[in-house]
């Protein structure tokens, strides 16, 4: 799972046209599998990943089981699609969940997604 993360981590880094929607949040989202939390926290356009972080300060969370955590870091499936089919679940309000949507699936390794958002 760390992997994963590091793995998504780079990817955001590397695709300029996801970096304009972290620029001015601050948030931090639990992701826990497989008796494993994970924190990612976006805070002023930079991205963090935490292990097993004692910080509390979390309202949103995001459980499931290592194969839709895959999909859901590599951008190949739409986080409510994922808990719509009972492969995840989510705590977070409905913005936040959007926005967490779609900085997993505008990151997926795709040339198209930065020719849309660049206008």
């Amino acid at each position: 799972m760390i992997e994963m993360l590091k793995n998504f981590q780079l990817a955001i880094k590397q695709q300029r046209h996801v970096l304009p929607l972290l620029e001015h949040i601050d948030l931090r989202v639990n992701l826990v599998c497989e008796q494993n939390t994970f924190q990612i926290i976006i805070k002023n356009g930079e991205i963090f990943i935490l292990h097993d972080s004692e910080e509390t300060r979390t309202i949103s969370e995001i459980r499931g089981d290592l194969k839709a955590m895959k999909q859901l870091l590599e951008g190949k499936e739409r986080l409510r699609a994922l808990e719509h089919n009972g492969q995840l679940s989510i705590s977070a309000p409905i913005r936040t969940t959007l926005l967490i949507e779609s900085i997993f699936y505008l990151t997926k390794a795709q040339e198209n997604f930065s020719k849309i958002t660049n206008f």
